[in-house]
């Protein structure tokens, strides 16, 4: 009994091993890249912040990762790109921390895309905002990127960025290549311009309809956030393997025991003496254990006969 119920207990626990996820490691992953775009007063009044990143190849997948957002922080896509650069939404919840929030999500894939707003402008006309960006993890290659919003001028960045072309609004854009990054690293970012109004770039429709005929990259995320619990599937499975698990164990005890009730049977008749049922004696066998031949004068009786054909005795 003992010797099924430890090969039933090492089966379930393979399958519950199997059903958890690999988010369970402790080890934390690696980006390949972690770029960041900053785009002020986008299609928003405030800033607009998209971080694109990829987990390493050395990584396995499933990986659930923790990316770190501003306090007060407005999540608008948690998602990452298909083949043909389409964003997809993917589950995800926040956690809130003393410093902030954390959204946390599980990838099943390398590639993933965080969207949100931070309310951080200060008025107009002298416009500015501190960003204090921090790397989630270590980062093999890293990059910032801004937009300068349109109608405004007089643009500095602290650190010094290079400028780079003009966005699809015909505004400037400006690049800075961090390198390969630790885990925490922060980067502080200071930007500041002159700008009469408050008025975004584009308006909430344009920008949709621009996200349309624009890649992924240059466009925020039409995906909306999602906040399915990332642990239900792994959760099912623990379940599944609860339920095959006890019903192992119950049908591996039930054999058992229904085998050691026959066998302790047996034993018990043995040492009793029993002996096994037999079926009566038939007719004709009853006949063959009379006497075979006459007291008289010994002649062999017939199966049949009832006195001796010799000198008519009787058969007894």
């Amino acid at each position: 009994m003992f010797r099924y119920l430890s090969i039933a207990l090492i089966a379930f626990l393979a399958l519950v091993g199997a059903a958890l996820p690999a988010s369970a490691q402790t080890e934390a992953p690696q980006l390949a890249t972690w770029d960041v775009q900053i785009w002020p007063e986008y299609d928003d009044p405030s800033v607009l912040v998209i971080m694109t990143g990829a987990v390493a190849d050395e990584n396995a997948l499933p990986q659930t990762l923790r990316i770190p957002v501003p306090a007060g922080a407005r999540v608008h896509a948690v998602a990452y790109p298909d083949a043909a650069g389409n964003l997809l939404t993917l589950p995800w919840t926040a956690e809130a921390g003393a410093d902030g929030q954390t959204v946390v999500m599980e990838l099943d894939q390398p590639r993933f895309v965080v969207e949100y707003y931070a309310d951080i402008l200060s008025p107009p006309p002298s416009r500015s905002f501190s960003l204090d960006l921090t790397a989630p993890y270590a980062a093999q290659q890293a990059s910032l990127a801004l937009r300068q919003p349109s109608g405004a001028s007089d643009l500095q960045v602290t650190p010094a960025m290079t400028a780079g072309g003009l966005d699809n609004l015909g505004n400037p854009t400006y690049t800075l290549e961090l390198g390969a990054l630790p885990a925490g690293q922060s980067v502080p970012v200071q930007v500041s311009y002159s700008k009469a109004d408050a008025s975004p770039s584009v308006t909430q429709q344009s920008a949709a309809a621009s996200s349309a005929a624009t890649p992924a990259a240059a466009t925020p995320a039409a995906a909306g956030a999602d906040s399915s619990p990332a642990w239900l599937p792994w959760t099912v499975g623990v379940a599944l393997g609860l339920a095959v698990g006890a019903l192992a164990v119950y049908f591996l005890w039930r054999r058992q025991s229904t085998g050691g009730s026959r066998q302790a049977r047996r034993r018990h008749a043995r040492r009793q003496g029993a002996a096994p049922a037999r079926q009566p004696a038939s007719p004709a066998a009853a006949v063959q254990g009379q006497n075979k031949f006459c007291v008289q004068c010994g002649q062999r009786f017939m199966v049949d006969d009832k006195f001796c054909r010799s000198c008519g005795a009787a058969r007894r």
